[in-house]
């Protein structure tokens, strides 16, 4: 059974960001007023602090710690047409610390502005901007939640196939991987999932992409070929519409050889891991994610 802090968070993302919009327009306007600040009070652990990031066309956010062994580049959610580094100061905040790591949070180009494929491009560029300072592959992890966590599964095939360096392991929280609405979850649990609606990713594909892109892999991983690319945590609700995302890139991740840790929870909700410090399953789940990132 779910703690009474995931029920109650669960009724407030009901009653405040799952959506029945009758216009991308209005989609769009909904998701940047209920997701444009944090959903709590920030509370950066000790020894962690907060710098603005500015390097050509990137901005965003650093969290950094004294003395780094790693990188981390967190790409956050938000549909690619919302979303904001700030609001994940208090996830990213805890993974700093608990990875010994900086944590670059980059605002990637979000639609109807930019459509795809502006998002991989910018990830991209924040990915080489870690390199470019000094840091290896083996010493960078990827994460992202929803949108975030599509887009981090299109990085890594996207680097691998322009033969870069790849970052060690990655994670993905609840991705976002199929914009064609044929995963059967996105019917079956309509109704079930207490953040988004079937209305919403339907309105909402094709503010991101054009028809001819649905099965992009950079926009659909789901689509993709996962040969050679590194270990993969992947975080999902069974309950919620992109379940089968989660399973269909774990299937395909597996079927390429590639090391897939699958956690799948039951009557939580959408990206639940970012709920920390509140939700006792986030702090729970939390320390999965350290230990599989610290093993690699």
């Amino acid at each position: 059974m779910p703690s009474l802090i995931a029920r109650i968070v669960k009724a407030g993302a009901r009653l405040t960001i799952r959506h029945q919009p009758k216009s991308a327009e209005s989609l769009v306007r909904h998701l940047r007023l209920t997701m444009g600040n944090p959903p709590m009070i920030t509370l950066l652990p000790r020894g962690v602090t907060f710098t603005p990031f500015a390097e050509g066309n990137l901005r965003g956010d650093w969290l950094r710690v004294k003395k780094p062994r790693q990188v981390l580049l967190y790409l956050h959610g938000g549909g690619y047409v919302c979303g904001k580094p700030a609001t994940y100061h208090n996830l990213c905040g805890r993974l700093a610390k608990g990875l010994n790591a900086d944590v670059l949070m980059p605002a990637y180009r979000v639609a109807p502005e930019h459509p795809f494929p502006a998002a991989v491009d910018d990830a991209l560029e924040a990915y080489e901007f870690l390199l470019s300072q000094g840091w290896r592959g083996e010493q960078i992890a990827v994460a992202g939640d929803s949108a975030g966590g599509g887009l981090t599964l299109a990085l890594l095939l996207a680097l691998r196939d322009r033969g870069r360096p790849l970052p060690k392991c990655a994670v993905v929280y609840s991705p976002y991987a199929d914009l064609t609405m044929a995963s059967p979850s996105r019917r079956y649990n309509d109704g079930k999932d207490d953040m988004l609606s079937y209305r919403m990713l339907e309105v909402g594909m094709a503010v991101y992409v054009q028809d001819e892109d649905y099965e992009n892999p950079y926009a659909s991983p789901v689509y993709g070929d996962y040969t050679g690319l590194p270990p993969l945590f992947i975080t999902v609700c069974e309950e919620e519409i992109f379940r089968d995302d989660a399973y269909r890139v774990a299937d395909a991740a597996r079927a390429a050889g590639v090391q897939v840790s699958l956690l799948a929870r039951k009557d939580l909700l959408h990206v639940w891991p970012i709920f920390v410090p509140i939700l006792p399953e986030a702090r729970e789940d939390m320390q999965k994610v350290l230990r599989f990132i610290n093993a690699h």
